[in-house]
């Protein structure tokens, strides 16, 4: 049984086919922009559940005070990106389920991407071309990990000029900031492993879908944008999921080279950036060696546990 919604815009429906979640954590800066793309681009059936992980900058009052429609969901810790879209989802009352980066805008009506995926029923999961914040096309599919791409992992990525606008494509894996997915799928493969703590989910959510018979899809016709950011900790989080993936994913020879060859890796960073640490001494180059060394002996404590 569905609840009556009212969305600013929308006006009131009696049904939920779409059910967009957004997870926050200090996001303030990012909602408004966000939650205002949303009231104008998302299509009619549409509900938006927001779960905040114990947030400090009154990201949950701003929400409540300025859009009463958003569902908010309050976790007292950091959950992480999986757990707390797992706990969203679970809230979830549409036919389709969007995973939202908080820092995104939409740019143009969704429409399109629902209904692409609600008539190719071999496919369980679906993005959009995404935007840089100068509006510049970046990376968002990729190739699943192996022993050979893990020695660079920029070649996990494919490049956006590798597709046209004027069709669909399969890819391996898409990322989670903007990850359309059937919510019956979601169900059957129990959401996101909550091992990932942020990235790498999205690629093993996707390795899922793939070896359950169904497909994931890049419709580059429709846009978002995507203001994301870096920084040092980004890496140590990447390599960590990366772990994750390869103890799940990977068996025999092909587990322990990759293993060894994200171990030697992120070893050479180290030694790298704290070279560079003693010729300049600026305090990014610390950061990224800092981050490196976490890494490399996070990975001896990780396998232990895994």
């Amino acid at each position: 049984m569905t609840r009556r919604l009212e969305m600013v815009g929308m006006g009131p429906v009696s049904y939920v086919n779409l059910s967009i979640l957004l997870v926050s954590y200090n996001s303030r800066l990012y909602l408004a922009d966000c939650l205002e793309s949303i009231k104008r681009f998302a299509p009619r059936g549409t509900e938006v559940v927001l779960i905040d992980n114990a947030s400090s900058d009154d990201s949950v009052g701003f929400v409540a005070r300025e859009y009463p429609w958003v569902r908010i969901v309050r976790s007292n810790r950091n959950l992480g990106f999986s757990a707390a879209n797992n706990l969203a989802a679970k809230q979830a009352l549409g036919k389709f389920i969007l995973l939202l980066n908080a820092d995104t805008v939409l740019v143009e009506p969704i429409a399109p991407a629902i209904d692409w995926l609600d008539v190719h029923a071999e496919y369980a999961v679906l993005t959009i071309k995404m935007l840089n914040r100068e509006r510049i096309p970046g990376a968002c599919t990729g190739r699943f990990p192996s022993p050979l791409r893990l020695v660079l992992l920029r070649s996990m990525l494919v490049a956006p000029d590798r597709f046209g606008d004027d069709c669909s494509y399969d890819v391996d894996w898409v990322q989670g900031s903007f990850l359309l997915i059937r919510s019956d799928q979601w169900r059957a493969l129990g959401g996101l492993d909550e091992r990932y703590f942020m990235y790498v989910e999205d690629v093993d959510l996707c390795k899922r879908v793939w070896d359950c018979g169904m497909k994931c899809a890049y419709l580059p016709s429709v846009q978002y944008i995507h203001f994301g950011g870096y920084s040092a900790q980004r890496f140590s989080d990447q390599v960590r999921g990366l772990a994750v993936y390869i103890s799940r994913h990977m068996r025999g020879v092909r587990k322990q080279l990759s293993w060894g060859i994200l171990c030697a890796g992120c070893l050479a960073r180290a030694i790298f950036f704290r070279t560079r640490v003693l010729l300049l001494g600026n305090e990014l180059t610390r950061a990224m060696s800092s981050a490196s060394w976490l890494a490399f002996k996070g990975l001896f404590r990780l396998r232990s546990s895994l």
